[in-house]
C-alpha cells in the first residue's frame, strides 16, 4: 500500500477515533440518565417503535451503500462530469424513496403500532407521537444520504470529529434537560428533542457539502443509464439489506410479542454498548472503505486484497482489545453504569459482543464485493439464506418455550454461515484463495484471542468482584492483548511498522 494512502487512512482513523471516544463516553453516561428518566417500560417502548421505522427504512441503507460506492468509484476515476451526474441522480432517487417511505409507514406501519405492538396501558398516545417523529427523521435522513456519502468519498473525516463534539455537547445538554426540566411526558419530550437534533444535523451537512464540493449542487439528470445502473445495483442490495434489517428488528418485535418491553429494554442496553464499542473498529473501516473502492476502480488488485485482508484483521484487533474486559466484567460494569439493570441484559450483551467480533472481520470483504459493483450473488446467497432461516427458527424456538436469549444462539450460527457465503460471492467476482483468507484472518484472530484471554481470565478467577478487580482486569486485558497481537497477530513487517509508528507519535 502506498505510504501516502497509509498516512491518509491513519489520519482519518484518528479523526474518527476522537469523535468516537467523545460520543462513547458521553453516550454511555447519557444512556444511564435516559433509562432513569424514561423508565424501563418507556425505554423499551422507544426501542420497539424505532425497530418498526428501521424495518421500513431499509431503503435508506440500500441507497446509502449504492450512492457511496458510485461516488467513490467516480472519484477514483477522476471523472468530474460523471461525479456530478451521479450525485444529482442519487438525490432524486432518495427524494422519491422518502415519499414512498412516508406512504408505507403511515399505512402499514401505523396499523402495526396500533394493532400489533405490545404497548403498556395508557401509553398509546405517546407511542403514536414517537412514531410520527421517527417517520419525520427517517424521511429527512433518506435525502441526507448523498451528502454523507460525498463527505466519506472525499475522505474528509475531520468533519465527523467536529460534528462529534457538537453531538457530545447536545447530549450533555439533553441530560440536564431530562434531569431538571419538568415535562408532562418524558418519552414525548425525548422524542421531540432527538428529532430536532436530527433535523439540525442534516441541515449542517447540506450546508457543508454545498460550500465544499461542486458536485453537491443539485442538477436535473436526464441520463437514464445512470439511474439504471444505480437502481440495478440497489435492487440486488435491497435483498441483503431487507434480510439484515428484517432479522435485526424482527427479533426485537418477536421479543416484544413473546416477552414484553422489559426484555426489549435489556436488548436495547446490550446494543447501546455494542454500538459504542463498534464505533472504534467501524471508524477504521470507514476510513479504509473508500480506499478499497478506489483500488478496484484503478485496477490495483494487489492493494485491493491487501486492504481486505488487513482491514478485517486490524478491525478485529481494535474491537477485541475493548471487548475482552467488558465481556469478562459485564455484570459489574452494567451495575456500575446503570441505576437499574434490565433483567437478562448481561447475558444479552455477552452474546452480542461475540457475534460482533465474528462479523467485524467480514466487513472489508463485503466492501470488496460492493466495490466490484456486482452484488447480485452476495445478496442472493447470504441474504436469502438468512431470511429463510433466522426469524423462522427464532419464532419456532420461542413457540416451543425456549428462553429469550436463544435468538442469539441462532444468530451466532447464521453469522458463521453468512461469512462463508460472502467470501464465496467475492471469489465469484474476483478470484482469490479463500482458504488463505480464512487462515490469515479468522485463524489468526481466534489464536490471538485465546492466548490474550489467559491472563485476564486468571484475574477473574482469583480476585473477588469489585472496582479493584475491574481496574486490574482492564489493565491486564489491554497489556496482554497488545503484546499477543503485536507478536502473534501481526507479521514481522507489520510489527516493525506498528512499533515505528508508536515511536514517531511519542517523539512528536
Amino acid at each position: 500500500m502506498p505510504e501516502s494512502d497509509n498516512k491518509r487512512i491513519a489520519k482519518n482513523t484518528i479523526f474518527l477515533y476522537f469523535r468516537s471516544f467523545l460520543m462513547m463516553a458521553i453516550g454511555l453516561f447519557s444512556s444511564r440518565v435516559i433509562l432513569q428518566a424514561l423508565g424501563v417500560a418507556d425505554y423499551g417502548l422507544y426501542n420497539a417503535i424505532g425497530s418498526i421505522v428501521a424495518m421500513f427504512a431499509i431503503i435508506n441503507g440500500v441507497l446509502a451503500v449504492g450512492t457511496s460506492r458510485f461516488l467513490t468509484f467516480e472519484l477514483g476515476k477522476n471523472d468530474q462530469v460523471k461525479l456530478k451526474q451521479t450525485f444529482g441522480a442519487a438525490f432524486a432517487m432518495h427524494v422519491g424513496m422518502a415519499l414512498f417511505l412516508f406512504v408505507l409507514l403511515e399505512t402499514v406501519g401505523l396499523w402495526f403500532v396500533n394493532n400489533k405492538l405490545n404497548i403498556p396501558a395508557g401509553r398509546g398516545f405517546a407511542a403514536n407521537v414517537v412514531f410520527q417523529l421517527s417517520i419525520l427523521s427517517s424521511m429527512l435522513s433518506l435525502t441526507q444520504v448523498p451528502y454523507s456519502a460525498t463527505i466519506i468519498a472525499h475522505e474528509k473525516m475531520n468533519i465527523y470529529a467536529y460534528v462529534g463534539i457538537a453531538e457530545v455537547t447536545f447530549k450533555l445538554a439533553l441530560i440536564f434537560v431530562l434531569l431538571y426540566v419538568p415535562f408532562k411526558d418524558n418519552l414525548i419530550a425525548y422524542a421531540i428533542i432527538m428529532a430536532a437534533w436530527s433535523i439540525g444535523l442534516q441541515i449542517f451537512y447540506r450546508f457543508y457539502c454545498y460550500n465544499r464540493f461542486p458536485e453537491s449542487h443539485i442538477t436535473l439528470v436526464k441520463d437514464k443509464s445512470i439511474y439504471k445502473s444505480m437502481l440495478s445495483y440497489s435492487l440486488w442490495d435491497f435483498i441483503g439489506q431487507f434480510c439484515a434489517t428484517g432479522n435485526e428488528q424482527g427479533v426485537n418485535l418477536l421479543i416484544n410479542v413473546f416477552f414484553g418491553v422489559t426484555v426489549n429494554a435489556a436488548r436495547g442496553v446490550a446494543y447501546q454498548v455494542e454500538n459504542a464499542l463498534t464505533q472504534f473498529s467501524g471508524n477504521f473501516l470507514t476510513a479504509m472503505n473508500p480506499q478499497i473502492v478506489k483500488a478496484y476502480a484503478q485496477n490495483n488488485r494487489e492493494r485491493f486484497f491487501q486492504l481486505i485482508y488487513e482491514g478485517g484483521k486490524f478491525a478485529y484487533f481494535l474491537l477485541f482489545m475493548l471487548t475482552l474486559p467488558i465481556f469478562l466484567e459485564t455484570d459489574y460494569i452494567l451495575d456500575l453504569w446503570l441505576d437499574k439493570v434490565p433483567p437478562l441484559a448481561p447475558i444479552f450483551l455477552r452474546f452480542v459482543l461475540v457475534i460482533t467480533l465474528v462479523r467485524v472481520i467480514a466487513r472489508p470483504l463485503i466492501s470488496g464485493v460492493h466495490a466490484t459493483g456486482n452484488v447480485k450473488y452476495l445478496n442472493l446467497w447470504s441474504g436469502c439464506y438468512s431470511a429463510f432461516t433466522f426469524l423462522p427458527m427464532v419464532y419456532v424456538f420461542y413457540k416451543l418455550g425456549f428462553t429469550s436469549w436463544f435468538c442469539f444462539v441462532v444468530q451466532a450460527f447464521n453469522s458463521v454461515v453468512c461469512t462463508i457465503l460472502e467470501a464465496c460471492a467475492l471469489h465469484r467476482n474476483v478470484k482469490y484463495n479463500m482458504a488463505d483468507y480464512f487462515l490469515k484472518t479468522y485463524g489468526v484472530a481466534i489464536g490471538t484471542s485465546l492466548l490474550a484471554a489467559v491472563l485476564p481470565v486468571m484475574v477473574i478467577i482469583f480476585m473477588p468482584s469489585g472496582f479493584i478487580r475491574l481496574m486490574v482486569t482492564c489493565c491486564v486485558s489491554v497489556a496482554s492483548s497488545a503484546f499477543i497481537i503485536l507478536y502473534v497477530g501481526l507479521s514481522k513487517s507489520q510489527r516493525i511498522k506498528a512499533i515505528q509508528l508508536v515511536k514517531n507519535k511519542i517523539h512528536r
